[in-house]
């Protein structure tokens, strides 16, 4: 069995001109587990780059980025919403939506958990500390500290419990959005202590999760070597000997 062609999406800042980025992070987890990791540039609405891309990949992981647009999920932008410009979040909702069809896995971390509720119909909390509140620490306030780390109550009937195999995890959390009105059979799977969306699942997905974490960032835990490699396993029933 080969190893499965795992798509990362990136997105692209502006130094002159746009230069597409990723942190190495991801591709060393998708390397770790077994996978063959290829960055995933935007490439606008051109639908055949788009279905080109979803039948060559085994598997996508839709990496951190920056707020999603509010007016792809029908809201005004709160004043600490920072938005992407919408070519990111408009490719990654075709492409994730061609995945769907074709029912491919799709893991979704931080901003993408957050883009998978969007594409099939969800919305968003824009700020948690001033729509939530701040009983739980969900990133840090400067680049000095360490990453901010909390609990995640993991529900029993949900395939992120069968992964992990535990009732409770420690995580590593960068994010000031989450999941607020989960999309049409999306499941929530995972919360905080506060009651924040920490995953969903897709119901009748074979692999469809998104995770609010950043399992990349915390490369030794056990819990990031499961899913890693749930994901891998998933991705690699699409490759042929």
């Amino acid at each position: 069995m080969k190893s499965p062609l795992i798509g990362i999406t990136t997105g692209y800042e502006q130094r002159g001109e746009a230069v597409a980025e990723l942190a190495k992070r991801y591709i060393d987890a998708v390397a770790q587990a077994g996978g063959i990791p290829v960055t995933v540039a935007p490439t606008g609405q051109d639908g055949r780059l788009i279905e080109h891309y979803a039948h060559v990949l085994d598997g996508l992981i839709l990496s951190g980025g920056r707020d999603i647009p509010p007016d792809l999920y029908g809201e005004e932008a709160h004043p600490q919403t920072d938005a992407l410009p919408p070519d990111r979040p408009l490719f990654e909702i075709a492409l994730v939506r061609l995945l769907r069809e074709m029912d491919k896995p799709v893991l979704g971390i931080c901003y993408g958990c957050q883009l998978l509720n969007v594409a099939f119909g969800g919305t968003l909390i824009q700020d948690i500390p001033s729509q939530v509140g701040q009983i739980v620490k969900h990133r840090r306030t400067s680049s000095e500290e360490p990453h901010a780390r909390h609990v995640v109550a993991v529900r029993s009937d949900s395939l992120i419990r069968q992964i992990l195999g535990r009732e409770e995890i420690e995580i590593v959390s960068s994010h000031h959005q989450a999941v607020k009105q989960p999309a049409p059979g999306m499941k929530v799977t995972a919360t905080a202590p506060d009651g924040v969306i920490e995953t969903i699942e897709l119901e009748d997905a074979r692999f469809l999760v998104g995770v609010q974490w950043h399992p990349e960032m915390d490369p030794e835990a056990e819990a990031t070597r499961r899913l890693m490699q749930a994901f891998i396993r998933s991705a690699s029933q699409n490759t042929t000997l």
